[in-house]
């Protein structure tokens, strides 16, 4: 069924009136090959995607997106989560034997053909609304975003695209520089529906936001899940001071609706671009919804890697230097602390323009620490992508 919704947009392409100049198709192709050295294993994998973008315009009210997402995995495809821990985290389980303690828990990397984004636009002069699959991304921080509970960043590539959300949003502007937004993400009840309100305003150099939302906050250990009623009060800030970019974010939860308890998260940022095209970045991020290092358990690392909380601990740093060597090459470094348990990832990076639509990146990653430490345990990795556009 994907492969032929596929090839009926192909063919809409193909096909289209010559004289319907509304619509733009566009997107890329990326390959990409990863390599990871773990104690006493090594492992590759990598992919081929190719992304095809549709925009439309029928009026100038109204705008039309979509994208289809097809990726194809080689070399290893189905990869083991017990070896990315240390044994000290791994537990013992009942068999039909006896008592073992548990090695495999399998994570296959799958073929896929989907709809990434598929969205309608309407533009008023009193509102404007999204119905569909669109991108949303409340937060401004780089590496972490407390108050966005629709998506969970990659740590190692915090900028790479995210997948849409099913959801509609509607923005009302109140005033200059005032704009009230909502979001419903439609689910299978109303107590799962998840609701997000937003209050932008600018003062000066400075966007502010506050936000509210109600959800359900779940966590899938070994041998159960835990849903909670969970609501969020959160705060955005984004500006410049003395040339200074600064960003916050501020997340108070209550996983509760009855309880009095609050548990915060949150993020302090700046970036700064001297006169010779030096970029910096640093940021820090706290939770209290991590664990704490001296308490760290194999369900923490089960419920971060399934993407249900943004960090294994409580405290991380992240620092990135980026700096262009003329108009086709840019070399950059960051690095990742954990602060708890002292642990780190150092990363330097090559992306080197080919041609003027053909980018190459290279990437390799150094891990510091124990093995019973979050980045420790990992010894080095490497990354190659090449993305052509079109």
């Amino acid at each position: 069924m994907r492969q032929i919704l596929l090839i009926l947009i192909i063919s809409t392409t193909l096909f289209a009136k010559p004289d319907w100049s509304g619509v733009d198709w566009f997107g890329y192709y990326e390959v990409e090959a990863d390599y990871g050295k773990l104690p006493g294993k090594s492992m590759y994998f990598g992919y081929n995607k190719l992304r095809l973008d549709m925009d439309a315009g029928p009026s100038d009210n109204i705008r039309i997106g979509a994208n289809i997402i097809c990726k194809r995995f080689n070399g290893q495809t189905e990869l083991n989560f017990m070896d990315f821990i240390d044994q000290k985290y791994r537990p013992v389980i009942p068999t039909q034997t006896g008592w073992d303690t548990l090695s495999h828990i399998p994570y296959a990397l799958s073929d896929t053909l989907f709809i990434d984004n598929m969205f309608l636009e309407f533009h008023h002069k009193l509102f404007d609304l999204t119905l569909g699959k669109q991108q949303i991304a409340p937060g401004v921080g780089y590496a972490w975003n407390p108050t966005d509970i629709f998506n969970q960043k990659d740590i190692m590539d915090p900028t790479y695209e995210q997948t849409g959300i099913s959801a509609f949003k509607i923005s009302v502007p109140l005033a200059e520089r005032i704009t009230f937004t909502g979001i419903m993400q439609p689910e299978q009840s109303w107590d799962e529906t998840i609701q997000y309100y937003q209050l932008k305003t600018g003062i000066g150099q400075y966007d502010l936001s506050l936000l509210y939302s109600r959800s359900q906050y779940c966590q899938s250990g070994l041998f159960g899940t835990t849903v909670q009623s969970h609501d969020l009060y959160g705060f955005n800030l984004e500006g410049e001071l003395f040339g200074l970019g600064i960003r916050s974010e501020v997340a108070a939860h209550r996983l509760d609706y009855n309880s009095d308890d609050l548990q915060y998260e949150y993020i302090i940022g700046g970036d700064y671009t001297f006169k010779n095209s030096l970029y910096l970045l640093a940021e820090y991020y706290h939770s209290d919804l991590g664990a704490k290092a001296n308490q760290t358990a194999f369900d923490d690392y089960l419920i971060y890697f399934a993407g249900e909380r943004k960090s294994l601990n409580q405290n991380y740093l992240f620092a990135l230097a980026m700096y262009p060597l003329g108009d086709l090459l840019d070399v950059s470094i960051f690095g990742i602390a954990n602060l708890d348990d002292k642990s780190a990832v150092i990363a330097p990076q090559l992306i080197y323009r080919i041609f003027q639509d053909v980018e190459l990146s290279v990437m390799g990653s150094l891990f510091i620490g124990k093995d019973t430490d979050e980045f420790g345990y990992q010894e080095f990795g490497a990354r190659v992508r090449l993305r052509a556009y079109f």
